[in-house]
């Protein structure tokens, strides 16, 4: 079902405002984009609260039958965090989320479109029902700037923690406390049935979600069950990764910087090659994950220790780092091997252990790899590790083992006297993915630009060195969200495909 809103003014006259319907029910909506709706409609109402007409376009069993994308306010993450969000309210909210209207604030999810997406036991008062009950006493916190109170010299502005109110109302509670008119639709399936406040954030800063997280598509059915399966700390942790992924500078989870989220280290089997045609060769191998305090710490808190942060992890078998593992066999996430345009740091773990680093000031050169535990490498996100490790493999620096087995290394080319390092980071499968979305089209087009260049790269090493040059595979530079099991390219169910991820 899809809500197409035309704003009108309510001032003119009813000739005016019949005139309009007759016209909007016999002819095309046309919209700001320029592309036409042809209209079979049923109903259209005003919202007596905006004065907006919304047209009711049915064209299925449920509302919201499009992939879409959704979004939750930066202030309700803090607190389903600093809540210990367990996985089932977690995932009861973003289903909640998933099937409101353009504000992203009246849902009209029901209990049991909860109960089906996270595959719960749908008894009366089960686990879905506690949840929401839960998250209605979960208050969102945010800062204002006061003053101190004091004069002259002593006087200064100060950060003071406010309290937002609840990140969730059930109908009647917000109607009795607001008086508000709720914008029902015209049948009760469009009943508005929970308000999740969006506390003042604008739309754009929030964060989005593909609507495919909840909804589920091909192989993933319904990924909130998996998810819940997978635990509170992955629930926890899967939302600081939607907060921290950066598809315009990273195409994935931003790995260094501010807010840095955890990625794959990649350590040199061999010093570099020095190869005929102004070129160097870099080999490295997998070597496991990295993540920080600042993250890890809010998805899975020590109990009452004297240990270390990190110690008291270790000791606990590392819970946050096995949430990440069970994200990613659950198909949530994957890794995508790059090669930046720096020179790894070096750096320590807690255990005095040193790994290569990765500077604040890296950014991606190439695509090396799609490593996926699901056997399927969405088209377009194959990267040019083939091409790298034949031409490795042809000079005599091989990065497979004997019969040509696959041992985790990869072989990146580069041009002498450039900086370079091999570093896997991760790219959630359920993202905003159409290409409407601001920012999505050119996060593709900088990936296979990249990734083309690199390719011409190693084709000119190859004639320089005597060898054939390589056919490429169909579609390695060209994007295609559509087959990907992220979010296909139909337009959102909420009106939001003009809006940046």
């Amino acid at each position: 079902m899809k809500n197409i809103l035309l704003r009108v003014s309510l001032k003119g006259s009813l000739r005016t405002f019949l005139l309009l319907i007759k016209y909007v029910i016999n002819s095309k909506v046309v919209c700001t984009d320029g592309a036409d709706f042809e209209l079979n409609l049923h109903v259209l109402w005003i919202n007596p609260i905006s004065g907006i007409l919304m047209v009711k376009k049915y064209e299925g069993d449920e509302a919201g039958s499009g992939p879409g994308s959704f979004c939750i306010p930066r202030a309700v993450l803090d607190a389903l965090l600093d809540a210990k969000a367990s996985a089932y309210e977690i995932c009861s909210y973003l289903v909640l989320a998933r099937f409101t209207e353009a504000t992203g604030q009246y849902s009209s999810a029901s209990i049991s479109a909860v109960n089906r997406y996270t595959g719960a036991n749908k008894t009366k008062g089960g686990p879905v029902d506690r949840a929401i009950e839960r998250l209605k006493t979960i208050r969102a916190k945010g800062k204002k700037t006061v003053s101190n109170g004091r004069s002259g010299k002593s006087h200064q502005m100060v950060e003071q923690v406010v309290d937002l109110g609840p990140i969730l109302f059930d109908r009647d509670t917000w109607q009795d406390q607001t008086g508000e008119i709720l914008p029902d639709g015209p049948t009760e399936r469009g009943r508005i049935l929970y308000i999740l406040p969006d506390f003042g954030e604008s739309i754009e800063d929030r964060i989005w979600f593909g609507g495919n997280l909840v909804k589920g598509v091909g192989d993933f059915g319904q990924p909130l069950k998996a998810l819940k399966n997978a635990g509170d700390v992955a629930a926890r942790l899967l939302l600081l990764l939607y907060a921290v992924h950066d598809m315009e500078t990273w195409g994935g989870v931003r790995p260094a910087g501010e807010g840095a989220g955890p990625w794959q280290h990649y350590e040199p089997v061999a010093d570099a090659n020095q190869l005929c045609g102004g070129v160097r060769l870099i080999r490295a191998k997998a070597a496991g994950m990295v993540g920080s305090f600042a993250m890890f710490s809010r998805a899975w808190s020590t109990p009452t220790s004297s240990q270390p942060w990190w110690d008291a992890h270790a000791a606990a078998g590392g819970p946050v780092f096995q949430a990440l593992t069970a994200l990613e066999s659950c198909g949530m996430l994957y890794e995508v091997v790059l090669v930046l345009n720096r020179n790894a740091d070096k750096k320590q773990f807690s255990s005095g252990e040193e790994y290569g680093g990765i500077p604040a000031d890296a950014e991606p050169l190439y695509e090396l790899d799609c490593r996926t535990q699901h056997g399927y490498k969405p088209q377009g996100e194959v990267g040019i590790g083939g091409a790298t490790a034949n031409t490795a493999g042809a000079l005599g620096h091989s990065v497979a083992l004997e019969g040509g087995v696959f041992d985790g290394t990869y072989a990146a080319i580069v041009l002498q006297g450039n900086p370079a390092m091999i570093a896997g980071i991760y790219r959630l499968r359920f993202r905003v993915a159409n290409p409407k979305n601001v920012g999505v089209s050119g996060a593709w087009a900088r990936i296979h630009q990249n990734n083309r260049e690199a390719f011409e790269l190693v084709q000119k090493v190859r004639i320089k060195n005597g060898l054939p040059a390589l056919a490429p595979t169909d579609g390695d530079f060209r994007p295609s969200e559509k087959k990907a099991y992220a979010t296909p390219r139909k337009a959102s169910t909420h009106s939001r495909d003009d809006l940046p991820f």
